[in-house]
C-alpha cells in the first residue's frame, strides 16, 4: 500500500517542527522569568532559575534582544573587571493604548476595522520577511509560529492532524486592544500569518484559510490560531474569517 501524503507530511515535518517549537518554548520560559523578576537578571541567575545551560540561555537572550523583547542593562561592579551584563524585559509600548482609538476613526464597522488591521498585519510581516524566509521547514504551522513569535506572542502548543493546524497563544501582546476591539487584534494576527504564508510559499497562502478565536478575560489573553485547508473551508482561500469571542 502506498504511503499517503498525510502520512509522509507527518513523518517529514513533525520532528523538525517539534524541535523548532521547543526552541520557542525555552525562549518563552526565559522571557517569562524576566517579566516576573523584580530586577534585571544576569545570565547565570537566569540559567539557575529556568534550569537551562548558560550557553543555551545566552543563545535565546540574543534572539530576544534582536526581536526587541529584552533589553541589556549594565551590571553593577563588585570588584575588578567589567561587571556582567544584566537583562530585563522591554517595557510595553503605549501605542497599544491609542491604536484602537485611532482605528475606530477609519472603520465604522467591526468588519471594516478587522480588514484594516489585517492590512497592517500584512505590512508588518513583509517588513520582517528576513526572519520568515529563514525557516528550514516551510509548513503552515512553522510559518505561523515564526511570525507570531516575531510579533511578540508566546505560543504554548502546536497541534497538527490531517492537514489542519492549531496554535494556542498565551500572553498576547495585544491584550489591551483585544479587550475593547478584538476584531483589531485578530485582524493583525490574520493578516500577518496570511502574508507570512504567501512570502514563504504562494501555494501555502492559497491552500490554507486562517481563522482566529480570541479570548480576553480579566487581563489575560488566550488565542487559538487555526489553519484549515481551503478545500475544507468552502474553497475560499485565506480571506476574511469568522471570529468568535469566548
Amino acid at each position: 500500500m502506498m504511503e499517503s501524503d498525510t502520512e509522509r507530511d507527518i513523518e517529514e515535518v513533525i520532528p523538525a517542527r517539534a524541535a523548532y517549537a521547543g526552541e520557542h518554548v525555552r525562549r518563552n520560559v526565559i522571557l517569562d522569568a524576566l517579566l516576573e523578576a523584580p530586577a534585571p537578571m544576569s545570565v547565570q541567575m537566569l540559567a539557575e532559575q529556568v534550569g537551562l545551560h548558560v550557553t543555551t540561555v545566552r543563545f535565546h537572550l540574543a534572539k530576544l534582544i534582536s526581536s526587541g523583547a529584552v533589553n541589556v542593562v549594565p551590571g553593577s561592579s563588585s570588584g575588578r573587571g567589567r561587571p556582567p551584563a544584566h537583562y530585563e524585559a522591554a517595557p510595553r509600548s503605549r501605542l497599544f493604548t491609542f491604536l484602537p482609538l485611532l482605528l475606530d476613526q477609519f472603520g465604522s464597522t467591526e468588519a471594516a476595522r478587522e480588514q484594516l488591521a489585517a492590512n497592517a498585519g500584512r505590512i508588518w510581516a513583509r517588513n520582517h520577511s528576513a526572519h520568515i524566509l529563514q525557516i528550514d521547514v516551510p509548513d503552515p504551522a512553522s510559518v505561523a509560529l515564526e511570525i507570531l513569535s516575531q510579533l511578540g506572542f508566546r505560543v504554548s502548543t502546536v497541534t497538527s492532524i490531517f492537514g489542519e493546524h492549531e496554535l494556542k497563544i498565551c500572553s498576547c501582546p495585544l491584550r489591551e486592544i483585544a479587550l475593547t476591539h478584538p476584531e483589531i487584534a485578530s485582524g493583525i494576527q490574520r493578516g500577518a500569518i496570511e502574508e507570512a504564508l504567501a512570502l514563504t510559499s504562494p501555494a501555502l497562502a492559497s491552500q490554507y484559510s486562517v481563522s482566529i478565536v480570541p479570548d480576553a478575560l480579566n487581563g489575560e489573553c488566550e488565542v487559538m490560531v487555526r489553519l484549515v485547508p481551503a478545500s475544507r473551508n468552502g474553497g475560499g482561500g485565506a480571506g476574511p474569517h469568522r471570529q468568535s469571542v469566548r
